[in-house]
């Protein structure tokens, strides 16, 4: 199994995002139009030619004028109206021309007004289009685009040779220039001269494989170097154990520490009254009812206490009492759970559900007993008895781990608390053990294990591909819990399969490599979030 990536893609209730999917083939030449060209300024770049420190002021104010003109003939270029940017590029002619810009400066100008006469409709325009042409020098070819309207330009005004010999100039620069590509396929096709047309089609549609290609090796490539970094620097930030959100121990038995032939009707009727208290004092603390709870589990106490029951059989009354009193965070609760925390026997951390309880009920009290510093947000931890406390709590966090190394809250309160006490060390190992953890947990547990160890369960799917129109499977739909995810116009992404264990899901996704499905991979789920890749 490959390492698992950590990735972080929400899943909406209609839709799923998954971040490393099967990479797109994309038409990259679909939606462009033969001979389509957008006018060009660059009016700011005009001067670049000329050696500033030469320039008169004379110069610099015509070539501010004519650049205004030039700005209003490019704008009426835009809007088609070329018999009017004929007029305004020849005043910005004759300021330029009284500037004494060199021939290099004067390329925009000549290619627009080329332009402008080729599209004006009058064919003795063609001539003057033509003439403005032969005027350009070879520094307007450094840029891709104005070469492309040149070649426009030389197509427009008949010289469709040229306009060819340029385009594919441009497609040697750049073998992804599609638009070049549409643009020369039209020209040759025009022309009659279907074997060059057919020539560039199949170069153009080399050029596009080659670049999904590309743009699926870089896309994956991307993503894994993102993810890697995820995992380098992945470090949870933790859980603050919270007293009001402990999942409440229901099912002791209070006799167990008794011998049972030993006790006499008369105890037994009041141990019979303290569970019956006990139980309805549980109910209440799983209901966030403090007050009601403390009030039967008290009698409760009370009860099984005159009926005999050991120290160790009144540990559950004793320590729902400890998390009844500091769930309510009153100062005047911290006494009474100190009293019933005092109480408890050894015992009661025999199973994990009571350790973990106890270890966040002593974090609690060392809250409550640590010094607030309420205008900067903070506690002073070095109070002895709040110390002591968080001692306690630390080494019940730690034995509840050890009780059930996969018990995932165990390890995210110990990492807040390391965290809380600037102890980034501890904090990181823990971190390390958790991250081990939730591994081993999503790899061979099944849905009702994993939600027994606290928190939600991960869900494995499988991603078949993403297909096309014309290239899906017939079969697929055959597979089970099959989500369609559209990626395109035409292509959609395709997820089977409902496993709560990644051992379930690689024999699944082994199955339907066999299948034909190659290139599957598996994705984790855990609360609408993916974020593992196999």
């Amino acid at each position: 199994m490959k390492r698992i990536l950590f990735l972080i893609a929400i899943i909406s209730t209609i839709s799923i995002n998954i971040v490393l999917a099967s990479a797109i083939d994309t038409s990259f030449s679909e939606g462009l139009i033969a001979f389509d060209w957008t006018p060009i300024s660059d009016v700011d770049k005009t001067m670049q030619y000329e050696k500033q420190r030469d320039l008169t002021k004379r110069s610099i104010d015509q070539a501010k004028l004519a650049a205004e003109h030039y700005t209003s003939a490019v704008s009426l270029m835009k809007s088609q109206e070329y018999i009017a940017a004929i007029k305004e590029f020849q005043a910005a002619m004759k300021r330029y021309k009284r500037a004494k810009l060199s021939a290099d400066a004067m390329n925009f100008i000549y290619t627009n007004m080329a332009l402008s006469y080729a599209n004006s409709g009058n064919k003795q325009d063609l001539t003057q289009a033509e003439r403005l042409l032969n005027l350009i020098t070879s520094k307007a070819y450094n840029d891709d685009r104005w070469t492309y309207n040149i070649a426009i330009a030389h197509s427009l005004a008949g010289s469709p040779d040229e306009a060819a010999s340029l385009l594919s100039s441009l497609i040697r620069k750049d073998q992804f220039n599609f638009q070049a590509y549409v643009t020369l396929e039209a020209i040759y096709r025009n022309s009659g001269n279907e074997d060059e047309a057919d020539r560039v089609m199949e170069r153009m549609n080399t050029a596009e494989e080659k670049l999904n290609k590309k743009n699926q090796k870089s896309t994956v490539n991307n993503a894994k170097i993102k993810a890697d970094k995820k995992i380098n620097k992945f470090m949870p930030r933790g859980k603050k154990p919270d007293i009001t959100n402990v999942k409440i121990v229901k099912t002791d038995d209070h006799l167990q520490f008794n011998k049972v032939e030993r006790i006499d009707e008369r105890s037994m009727v009041q141990i019979h009254e303290g569970i019956r208290d006990y139980d309805k004092g549980v109910k209440f603390l799983s209901r966030r009812e403090y007050k009601t709870a403390q009030n039967h589990l008290k009698n409760a106490e009370k009860k099984l206490k005159r009926g005999k029951i050991t120290d160790d059989g009144l540990n559950f009354a004793r320590a729902n009492l400890a998390i009844s009193h500091l769930a309510t965070e009153e100062k005047r609760g911290v006494g009474q759970a100190k009293r019933y925390l005092k109480g408890l026997t050894g015992k009661l951390y025999d199973t994990r559900g009571w350790t973990y309880n106890m270890a966040i009920a002593y974090y609690q009290l060392a809250f409550m007993l640590a010094r607030e510093n309420k205008k900067e947000g903070t506690r002073k931890w070095t109070n002895p008895t709040a110390a002591e406390n968080l001692k306690i709590s630390i080494k019940l966090f730690q034995k509840s781990i050890k009780q059930d190394k996969l018990f995932l809250p165990a390890y995210e309160n110990l990492i807040y608390i390391y965290k809380e006490q600037s102890d980034n060390k501890k904090a990181e190992t823990i971190g390390n053990a958790l991250k081990k953890a939730r591994t081993d947990l999503m790899q061979s547990f099944s849905k009702e294990e994993q939600l027994a160890q606290g928190g939600s369960a991960y869900i494995f799917r499988i991603n078949l591909g993403t297909f096309g129109r014309f290239d899906t499977p017939a079969h697929l739909f055959n597979e089970p819990n099959v989500i369609a995810i559209p990626m395109s116009e035409g292509t959609t992404a395709y997820l089977s399969g409902l496993f709560y264990s990644s051992d379930e899901a690689l024999n699944y996704q082994r199955r339907m490599q066999e299948k034909g499905y190659e290139n599957s991979f598996i994705v984790a789920y855990k609360d609408g979030e993916a974020f593992t890749e196999f």
